[in-house]
């Protein structure tokens, strides 16, 4: 992968607009697990989604937890190296 041309090209934005949500599966447990990923001019922000139930004692509570990081620069980069076949539809020539 052609590390510095990707760099350049995330932050000109021709990585704009790619918007992924992966199926939830099932982890652990009775968890299930999401991930949203969204592209826009340099930065990838990705949304980890958590879902699942607790029994309290008396009935099974729902819950849902969401972390969001925020990659930039050779962070982002790094997260596109080891993904690349999220981004290659778009930018095959770095690749």
């Amino acid at each position: 992968m052609k590390r510095e041309e990707v760099l350049a090209a995330l932050k000109a934005g021709e990585f704009d607009g790619i918007s992924h949500t992966y199926q939830p599966y099932s982890g652990y447990g009775k968890n299930s697990h999401q991930i949203e990923m969204s592209v826009s001019f340099g930065t990838i922000e990705i949304t980890k989604i958590t879902t699942g139930k607790s029994f309290n004692g008396k009935e099974n509570e729902r819950f849902e937890d969401r972390t969001t990081e925020v990659l930039s620069d050779y962070k982002a980069v790094d997260f596109i190296e080891d993904r690349p076949y999220y981004f290659k539809q778009r930018r095959p020539d770095l690749f």
